[in-house]
């Protein structure tokens, strides 16, 4: 994938092991994230992602579980976006920062990853039944615990 630094002393993303599935995205300057709000960080940098692709923002799992989250839950990157990669983050008021009201991270720090995932368009129809299944219309938490 081709990426295209927008700042200098740019710290590319990286997949940590040989087995990772997400590449870890570098914070490019220090932030300050106010928790509860929309903070958009910006990630420093465009990219091409191929053709029959889409790149998926997450929460690193370590960052997921100190309350961030995306504010879209997942940012979704189409083939043909080539604009600067932003991340709209939000973190949750957790027992871990209950008593702060913004949190320091420094350049370099990773608190995203991004998965490439194929993507298969299908084609539409409009239909005045679907099939029948067990489920049927259950919806959450509808297949137990």
């Amino acid at each position: 994938m081709k990426i295209m630094p927008l700042v200098k002393e740019f710290i590319k993303p990286e997949y940590k092991t040989e087995y990772s599935a997400g590449m870890d995205i570098y914070l490019q300057e220090d932030a300050t994230l106010v928790i509860g709000a929309d903070n958009v960080i910006h990630l420093g940098f465009a990219a091409e992602v191929p053709e029959g692709y889409a790149a998926i923002l997450l929460p690193r799992s370590s960052a997921g579980m100190k309350g961030i989250s995306l504010r879209n839950t997942a940012g979704v990157i189409d083939s043909d976006y080539r604009g600067e990669w932003i991340a709209h983050i939000v973190i949750d008021q957790n027992q871990d920062n209950a008593l702060l009201d913004e949190w320091h991270y420094k350049r370099g720090d990773r608190i995203i990853q991004c998965l490439i995932v194929p993507v298969k368009k299908v084609d539409i129809e409009l239909t005045e039944s679907i099939s029948v299944t067990a489920r049927g219309d259950g919806g959450f938490g509808s297949t137990g615990k």
